[in-house]
């Protein structure tokens, strides 16, 4: 199981670093084109909108796994260690309920609104909101595998701060 949750992270951080290099030549080319050639793409910046969805989204899901998302460990650590483990499944259990309310909503916004286009693209407008019920359903399964002890625990995964240093 825990194999299969490292490879879906992976997928997820991957969609997040494929979004964000696209971004980056997509405004670059904007920016030229501005600039240099005076005629700008009507598409480039809705097209960079929604790969920034994307980047956020799935990046988000990959933070839950990894454990690199935003936490405050302040009241946690004040706490007596009988009780930190219960403040961690508590936790657990908050973001895994907020990912399973964008599963939820996150779908019903999509469906509902891929019949409309996005004028700019001509693509359907829940494409661009696909990445929320995805993304939340990977949140959920994440936060599940920590609360549940199926993920990697803390003293096995590697920190962003120790792969930079």
């Amino acid at each position: 199981m825990r194999k299969t949750l490292d490879t879906l992270s992976r997928i997820s951080l991957f969609i997040s670093c494929a979004c964000l290099v696209a971004m980056t030549a997509i405004i670059s080319y904007q920016v030229i084109a501005r600039y240099f050639f005076n005629d700008s793409p009507a598409w480039s910046e809705r097209l960079s909108l929604v790969l920034l969805a994307y980047l956020v989204f799935f990046g988000a899901a990959t933070g839950v796994h990894e454990r690199f998302h935003i936490r405050i460990d302040a009241v946690r650590d004040a706490m007596p260690e009988r009780f930190q483990k219960g403040i961690d499944s508590a936790a657990y259990l908050a973001v895994a309920l907020a990912g399973l309310v964008m599963v939820v909503a996150g779908f019903q916004l999509t469906t509902t609104l891929w019949a409309f286009d996005i004028p700019s693209l001509g693509l359907p407008r829940g494409l661009a909101l696909l990445p929320l019920p995805i993304a939340g359903a990977l949140i959920t399964l994440f936060s599940l595998a920590h609360l549940f002890g199926i993920s990697a625990t803390k003293p096995e995964l590697e920190t962003i701060s120790e792969k930079v240093n």
